[in-house]
C-alpha cells in the first residue's frame, strides 16, 4: 500500500511540475506514466507503450471524431450564425425575457450543429452582444447566458466529448449521443425558466419581449431549414439504427459541404481551411488521448484504482456520499483543467469505481460530460468565460457574475439526473427495441 501511495504521489508531483514547465497536458501526462513504468512497475519499459498507442488509436470507433469535426466547421463557415439567431428570435424572443432565450435556444441549435462549446458561445457571441447592448439587455444577464449556454456544445449530439468517453471505456458511442438529448433539453428548459423568472422579477434588466413577426419567422425556417434536416438525418440514422455513428458523421460530412455550396460558401479556401482546422484539433485530441491512456494503463497495471475501490467500499460509504464526493472532485479539477484532460485523467479511476457501485455506464457518461460543462464556466480555467469576455471587452467579473446562477442551475441538473436517471437512459433504453 505505501508504495502505491508513493507512486501516486511521483505521478501527481511529475505531472505539476511538467505542466508548469510548459508541456502540453497530454505530454506532461504521457511522461509521467512513463516514470511510473521505468520506477514502479516490474520489467516496466517502453514496449508496452509503443503497442498502447497503437492499440488505442487503431479503432473504427475514432473515425467519427474527424468527419463530425469537419462537419462542425463546414458548417460554420457557412454563416449559419446570423440565420439561425434570427430564427431563433422570431420563435422565442416573444417570451419573457425576450432576446435572452434566443441567446440559449439558438446556442442550443447551433450545439447540434458543430459539438463545440468554444464554437457555440463564440459565433453567438459575437452576433448576439452588440444586439442586445443596444437594446440595454442587463450586460451580466447577456453575458451569463451566453457563456452558460454555449456548453450545450459538449452535450448535445454530436459531441466530440462523448466520441472519447465511449472509446475509452467501451461504451456505443451512438447510445451516448442520444442519451444525451433529454439531459441537453433540460439545461435548455432550466436556463430558459431562470431568464423567464429574472425578467419577470427585474423587469428593468429586459426592455421587453419581442412582437411576433410571422414573415420573420417563416424566412428564418427557410434559411435554417436544410441545417435543420441534416441534423435531423444524422441523428435519427443513429437512433433508427440505419447506420453506426461514424457513417453517420461521413454523411454529415457530405450534407455540411452540399450545404456550404447551397450556402454559396463553397470555395477551396474555406474547404482546405477546414481540413486543416479538423486536422489540428483532432491532433490534438489524440495527443491528450495517447499520453492519458499510457498513465491509465501504469494506474491499472499497479492495480491502484481497484486499490481504491476496494477502500471507499471498506470505509462503508453509501452510494450517495460517494457520488457526492466525484460531483465535488470534478468540480474543483474544473477550475483547473480542460474539459477533454479531466475526463481522460478521471476515467481509469472513477469508471471502474461507479461501475462497480451500480451506476449506469451511459448515465456516467452524461454525468462527466455535465460536470465538464460546469467547468468551462468556472474560474480561473473556465474557457467559455474568457471567449465572451474576449469578444464583449467587459470584465471577466462581471462575466463570471452572469454565469453564476446558470452554474447553480446546472448542479440541479446533476442533482436531477442522480434522483432520475431516466432523463439519460431512457430513449437509448428504447433504441433496443
Amino acid at each position: 500500500m505505501e508504495n502505491l501511495t508513493l507512486a501516486m504521489v511521483v505521478a501527481a508531483f511529475a505531472v505539476f511540475i511538467f505542466l508548469a514547465g510548459g508541456l502540453w497536458i497530454g505530454l506532461a501526462v504521457g511522461a509521467a506514466g512513463m516514470l511510473l513504468y521505468i520506477f514502479f512497475i516490474d520489467g516496466g519499459g517502453f514496449y508496452p507503450i509503443a503497442i498502447l498507442q497503437f492499440n488505442v488509436l487503431n479503432s473504427i470507433i475514432w473515425t467519427s471524431m474527424p468527419l463530425f469535426i469537419f462537419m462542425g466547421i463546414m458548417i460554420f463557415k457557412c454563416g449559419l450564425g446570423d440565420k439561425l439567431y434570427k430564427f431563433a428570435s422570431a420563435s422565442v424572443g416573444i417570451l419573457p425575457g425576450g432576446l435572452l432565450h434566443t441567446n440559449i435556444v439558438s446556442c442550443a441549435i447551433f450545439a447540434a450543429c458543430t459539438g463545440s462549446s468554444l464554437a457555440c458561445a463564440a459565433t453567438m457571441g459575437s452576433i448576439a452582444i452588440p444586439e442586445l447592448k443596444k437594446r440595454g439587455y442587463d450586460k451580466r444577464l447577456v453575458l451569463g447566458s451566453l457563456a452558460s449556454a454555449g456548453t450545450l456544445g459538449i452535450m448535445i449530439p454530436p459531441s466530440v466529448s462523448f466520441i472519447v468517453y465511449g472509446a475509452v471505456v467501451g461504451e456505443s458511442i451512438g447510445k451516448l449521443f442520444i442519451a444525451g438529448i433529454f439531459p441537453g433539453l433540460m439545461l435548455v428548459g432550466l436556463f430558459m425558466i431562470y431568464v423567464a423568472v429574472a425578467s419577470i422579477i427585474s423587469p428593468e434588466k429586459t426592455p421587453g419581449k419581442e412582437r411576433f413577426n410571422l414573415k420573420a419567422f417563416l424566412v428564418g425556417f427557410w434559411q435554417f431549414m436544410p441545417v435543420g434536416l441534416l441534423i435531423v438525418m444524422v441523428l435519427s440514422a443513429i437512433y433508427l439504427g440505419i447506420a453506426t455513428p461514424t457513417e453517420s458523421a461521413a454523411l454529415g460530412s457530405v450534407g455540411a459541404i452540399i450545404l456550404a455550396a447551397i450556402y454559396g460558401k463553397l470555395t477551396w479556401e474555406n474547404f482546405s481551411q477546414s481540413v486543416i482546422d479538423t486536422a489540428v484539433s483532432t491532433g490534438m485530441i489524440f495527443l491528450c488521448v495517447i499520453g492519458c491512456q499510457i498513465m491509465g494503463m501504469a494506474l491499472a497495471d499497479l492495480k491502484i484504482p481497484a486499490t481504491i475501490a476496494q477502500f471507499v467500499a471498506g470505509i462503508g460509504l453509501g452510494k450517495g456520499s460517494i457520488f457526492v464526493g466525484i460531483v465535488i472532485m470534478y468540480l474543483i479539477l474544473g477550475c483547473f483543467i480542460d474539459a477533454l484532460s479531466m475526463v481522460l485523467l478521471t476515467l481509469p479511476v472513477t469508471y471502474p469505481l461507479m461501475m462497480d457501485l451500480g451506476f449506469n455506464s451511459l448515465w456516467f457518461g452524461v454525468l462527466v460530460t455535465l460536470l465538464c460543462e460546469i467547468g468551462q464556466v468556472t474560474p480561473p480555467v473556465g474557457m467559455n468565460l474568457f471567449v465572451i469576455q474576449g469578444i464583449s471587452k467587459e470584465k471577466l467579473s462581471d462575466v463570471v457574475a452572469g454565469s453564476y446562477p446558470f452554474v447553480i442551475l446546472m448542479i440541479v441538473g446533476v442533482a436531477l439526473l442522480y434522483y432520475f436517471p431516466q432523463i439519460a437512459t431512457w430513449l437509448p433504453a428504447q433504441m433496443s427495441r
